[in-house]
């Protein structure tokens, strides 16, 4: 079996880098640069080429880190 490499081909069950920044309403960039300087989760497997998250991994993630003004 030849692993998937096209993100459109990508279970449900795993988020790439755009998906993740988009349940996050930040740019793939800026999730990229957390993921890069160990600000958030490293990806949990690979497809291809892509990484890719557990959307649960994102979301508690997401509720745990530090908010500006809270």
């Amino acid at each position: 079996m030849t692993p998937a490499t096209d993100p459109s081909e990508l279970p449900d069950d795993w988020w790439t880098a755009a998906e993740c920044a988009a349940y996050l309403g930040i740019t793939r960039g800026t999730w990229t640069a957390y993921v890069a300087r160990e600000q958030a989760p490293s990806p949990e497997r690979m497809f291809g080429r892509s990484p890719v998250w557990r959307p649960r991994t994102v979301k508690t993630w997401a509720e745990s880190r530090p908010r500006h003004g809270k």
